[in-house]
């Protein structure tokens, strides 16, 4: 089984600001998700690991560091947003010229080509010019190109951006797994549905940080930031609080939870911010007074859209409300609690 190291990975452009900053981390064989919102600095990451731009730190795979091996000997390949085709050039061309470059014999790779070409539905325009193609015909052949090429390190730059969401979602769901049966395959995506479908090896990437890493379960129960409670979570609710001691302040009302450990008492008496799901909060004879702005169904629950304060958040009950009732709500558990200004989370989890 291969391993692809990150030890202290560091990219700064011009020398200034690090675009990616110390991350450490490894990928094995098989589907491995780069998630990160816009601007996250998935893109540099996987430049960085292509060899394309210039990183410090440690790169290994299986053990041997890369950083002075040229790119051309390093196996690996990176599939861009904006696809990198012969547009010119038939369907044909653009698959079998990397086996050319490879010399692959041409009887051998014709019918490599079309054999590949017929699982990736591309056999009935395979002479087609690139310029002629959908956009759905593009990524099947940017993806049945590398499933061709079958690189030991196989980097995926969220391709599919440019389809419209079910076609999205079928393309992925459809045409990725053909390529994820052989090698490391790191596929960076800013959607976190994509990301959930895909794999449960995910690593949440924002603005150069490795924020966290593991399934979605591990996201949802234990998120390290706001942005990995805000990408996973269900209807999530990010809501202003006050710190006390054994318990917390919100919307002026204060409610105990003395089982909840934080990292540091310099916490205690600073706002922060709670992170709830849609069964932390319940209707309650005591607790604030919130009012309903609308109602929705989840999974065949009952959905409430609540403001108190000019603050919206969600609840989940069984029983019937109407739109602008006023309803009293306490807080039962919490599945966050964060520093207000670095967005990490300040509560230790329990196992």
């Amino acid at each position: 089984m291969s391993k692809l190291e990150c030890k202290d990975f560091t990219v700064k452009y011009f020398g200034y600001d690090a675009a990616i900053s110390g991350v450490t981390t490894d990928f094995s064989d098989g589907l491995n998700i780069l998630y990160a919102p816009a601007k996250g600095g998935k893109t540099t990451f996987l430049k960085a690991i292509a060899g394309i731009v210039e990183y410090k730190g440690e790169l290994l795979l299986d053990g041997v560091d890369l950083h002075d091996i040229p790119l051309k000997e390093r196996d690996f390949q990176m599939l861009f947003d904006d696809y990198a085709l012969f547009s010119r050039h038939s369907a044909r061309y653009n698959l079998e010229y990397p086996l050319k470059l490879r010399k692959v014999p041409k009887a051998e790779r014709r019918a490599l080509v079309e054999e590949a070409a017929a699982l990736f539905d591309l056999d009935l325009m395979i002479d087609a010019p690139v310029y002629r193609l959908n956009e759905w015909h593009k990524v099947s052949l940017v993806l049945c190109r590398a499933y061709l090429r079958k690189a030991k390190v196989l980097l995926i730059d969220n391709i599919f951006s440019k389809l419209d969401p079910q076609s999205r979602k079928e393309a992925f769901l459809r045409y990725l797994p053909l390529c994820s049966g052989a090698g490391i395959v790191i596929y960076a995506t800013d959607d976190p549905n994509e990301a959930s479908a895909l794999s449960d090896r995910i690593k949440l990437l924002s603005y150069g940080y490795l924020l966290q890493e593991g399934s979605v379960s591990d996201f949802r129960a234990r998120p390290s930031s706001i942005t990995a409670f805000a990408s996973f979570a269900d209807y999530p609710s990010i809501l202003p609080c006050v710190i006390e001691e054994g318990g917390l302040s919100l919307f002026d009302h204060r409610f105990d939870l003395s089982e909840i450990s934080l990292i540091s008492d310099a916490y205690l008496g600073k706002e922060a911010v709670v992170g709830l799901s849609l069964h932390d909060l319940v209707p309650s004879d005591v607790g604030f007074v919130s009012t309903v702005q609308g109602r929705f169904y989840q999974g065949g629950e009952k959905v409430y859209s609540m403001r108190c304060n000019e603050v919206s958040f969600f609840l989940s009950d069984p029983d019937d409300h109407r739109v602008g009732e006023t309803l009293c709500v306490s807080l039962r558990s919490l599945t966050g609690l964060f520093d207000r200004i670095n967005e990490r989370a300040i509560m230790r989890y329990t196992e």
